[in-house]
């Protein structure tokens, strides 16, 4: 192999790919429901029996303690199957993240037992006019004696329908713009908060969204995440790992759809012998792992250098991350895209499973910021110098 590993990523690695090649017994008839299906939870529970969604947090607080790559690792061989399951491996990572950095150790504490003990989690803070662009937040949270009173409308809100505590950002000091953000926790239940229908994805469907209604939410003073207005910082933290695990599970998509174009190519005969034995074909695959592996040396090395600095909310690290996530993620689409022309019409097929990996590639040029905001990040980091 070219990359080395350690036993203990290696471990992590199998687990990840034993849980995948039990949810892919399944994956076809979750792909076409919608919501949080029976089936749905079942591959969940799967991925929470081997430790995936406690791969980040410290193993004296219940999870895997594993490192930057090893995280990596697990979210590439589940996106060979999923990149919506993907993705859940890397958005409760970024949970634990802001969680772990919270100075409130009460609270703190609180959200690590229940993230280890199973509860999702929702980040809530995209809204229906406002994605990137977090000055225009609508949501506001204001104090009220001893309690926050949050009322707003969040869209786009991964796990809402699935999630035990959210993390709502609302506007606390509107005369600061994006520094009068601030973040909270609300559990599920709190009076006031409603999860809409679950929308219905092209992609990435086992992370279905939903919006998330807030009517005069009251939580207590302490579940203040953080400090107010602060609410921006806190986000960065998670912001980063979550670009890399988007690009992460653009490489695992890209990795899926090429096995089974190659598997194709080998059996399947045109004009009297198998298609690998024609040079179009080997040229397209030869392609497709030279661009699958090149975006994995980057992705690998970028996951082992933000172990060695440890600041993932850095500009360094979210540079890094804006590369990795672009650059990957328009190599999934490529590849899934080729992946599909070498099964010919078959492609089209949903039974054969790379159709579902190329709606999937695109989303992945999408999540946590279009490619074109990842460009923009790194422009600016150009022209600062």
């Amino acid at each position: 192999m070219l990359h080395s590993l350690t036993p203990a990523q290696i471990a992590i690695r199998d687990k990840a790919a034993g849980a995948a090649k039990h949810i892919a017994k399944t994956i076809d008839a979750i792909d076409k429901q919608t919501g949080h299906s029976k089936e749905w939870w079942n591959a969940l529970h799967a991925m929470e029996h081997a430790g995936l969604l406690r791969l980040y947090i410290p193993k004296e607080q219940g999870g895997e303690g594993c490192d930057v790559l090893s995280l990596v690792l697990a979210q590439e061989e589940m996106g060979k199957i999923d990149g919506g399951f993907s993705n859940i491996i890397s958005h409760e990572a970024c949970a634990y993240v802001i969680f772990t950095n919270l100075p409130d150790k009460k609270l703190r504490d609180h959200c690590l037992k229940r993230m280890s003990e199973g509860a999702l989690t929702c980040i809530a803070i995209t809204e229906p006019e406002t994605g990137t662009d977090l000055a225009g937040m609508k949501t506001e949270a204001r104090r009220d004696g001893d309690s926050w009173v949050i009322s707003g409308h969040k869209r786009v809100a991964s796990l809402a329908a699935a999630a035990g505590m959210y993390l709502v950002f609302a506007i606390t000091d509107r005369s600061k713009g994006t520094r009068g953000i601030s973040a909270f926790l609300v559990d599920q239940g709190t009076p006031g908060l409603s999860v809409g229908e679950v929308d219905e994805l092209m992609g990435y469907r086992q992370l279905p969204p939903a919006d998330v209604h807030l009517k005069d939410v009251r939580i207590p003073a302490s579940q203040l995440l953080g400090e107010e207005g602060n609410g921006l910082n806190i986000f960065a933290q998670a912001l980063n790992l979550g670009r890399l695990g988007g690009g992460t599970q653009a490489l695992g998509v890209a990795q899926g759809a090429f096995e089974l174009a190659l598997e194709h190519a080998k059996t399947r005969k045109t004009f009297g012998k198998p298609l690998i034995e024609h040079q179009a074909i080997q040229f397209s695959l030869s392609e497709m792992a030279i661009q699958i592996e090149a975006s994995r040396a980057m992705i690998y090395q970028v996951a082992r250098w933000m172990q060695e600095h440890g600041d993932l909310s850095s500009r360094e690290t979210g540079t890094y991350c804006a590369m990795v996530k672009s650059q990957a993620s328009d190599m999934a689409m490529k590849v899934t895209i080729d992946a599909v022309q070498i099964f010919g019409s078959y492609g089209n097929y949903r039974s054969r499973g790379v159709e579902r990996l190329m709606r999937d590639a695109k989303v992945t040029q999408l999540v946590d910021g279009p490619n074109e905001v990842m460009k923009m990040r790194i422009g600016h980091t150009l022209r600062r110098g």
